[in-house]
């Protein structure tokens, strides 16, 4: 063998060993395990709150995203530390500890009145809006407001009806944003902790009232098809995690059905009263069921192997 093919064998064993260092240096977040962040009580907040939005996020929903999160950084040219994220809504503060255990340490989520801060124009500066928002009164009506107006990329965690709503067309799709959608599996759905409310401290799995996921939009900073690829081709299959494409249809857990009107259940009602029926499994409920889910899963897992 010559000089230059041995010379040749090196350089590819080398290209391989940093290729390889490379891909388990972007997969090591996997690996963290979720630690006890959130205190049992809520605290208080110099701003009205209604009791039932406090709901703290779980690590994992933020290791989905970390990718993204990545791939922004390096977009803008920064490092993971260096990223500017912002979030608006303070429970308890355990979103800065979450993401400061997947690297990021530039972020802005403190105890004040997101409202008050928009309307005296004294938003911090970021790079990314990151949030779970409270899910009372017209929080997500305002949310999607701000995000929509604005250029910056924005990460959401939202129940999966918020799609559907007016507000989110009015907000959303009228400005013509058309976010990514991260949804979790149907059975390992997030599971929110609620400090300080009554019944939830024995609750140490937390709760799933919504199924919710991952609205992600990411402005100019970088194109949503180019990025859904590369997340496919690095993450896909370490991941619980599924990604449409943004002409895709959600997956079949995430639609709606719309109930009938009333009249015409009232007719159905009557023409049916005397006939016995086997219960009906009830279809497109917004809450999420654990039983519905694993029925839908097994059906999905069948179809597959169909194919």
């Amino acid at each position: 063998m010559t000089s230059n093919g041995s010379r040749e064998i090196t350089k590819k064993k080398k290209n391989k060993t940093t290729t390889t260092r490379k891909n388990r240096k972007l997969l090591e977040h996997l690996s963290l395990k979720a630690t006890t962040t959130t205190p049992s009580k809520s605290s208080s907040h110099p701003f009205d709150v209604d009791a039932s939005d406090h709901c703290e996020t779980p690590f994992q929903a933020y290791k989905d995203i970390e990718p993204f999160l990545f791939r922004i950084a390096l977009s803008l040219k920064k490092t993971k530390a260096s990223l500017k994220i912002y979030d608006p809504y303070f429970c308890e503060g355990s979103a800065k500890e979450h993401l400061k255990r997947l690297g990021f340490e530039s972020v802005h989520n403190v105890n004040e009145d997101f409202y008050e801060n928009v309307k005296k124009n004294t938003i911090p500066e970021y790079d990314v809006l990151l949030t779970n928002p409270p899910y009372s009164s017209d929080h997500f009506k305002r949310i999607l407001n701000f995000c929509g107006a604005s250029e910056k990329p924005f990460f959401l965690l939202l129940p999966n009806f918020v799609c559907r709503k007016t507000y989110y067309a009015n907000e959303i799709t009228s400005r013509k944003k058309e976010p990514l959608f991260l949804i979790p599996d149907e059975l390992k759905p997030y599971r929110y902790w609620a400090p300080g409310r009554k019944g939830f401290e024995e609750r140490a799995k937390g709760t799933t009232p919504f199924i919710t996921f991952w609205y992600l939009e990411f402005g100019d900073a970088i194109d949503k098809n180019e990025i859904r690829g590369w997340w496919l081709k690095k993450y896909s299959p370490h991941s619980r995690c599924e990604l449409p494409a943004p002409e895709e249809s959600l997956p079949q857990q995430q639609r709606l059905q719309k109930r009938s009107n009333p009249n015409k259940r009232r007719r159905e009602k009557a023409q049916n009263k005397n006939i016995l029926k086997e219960p009906r499994e009830k279809s497109g409920s917004i809450y999420y069921d654990p039983n519905v889910a694993q029925k839908k899963k097994r059906k999905k897992l069948e179809s597959k192997e169909r194919v």
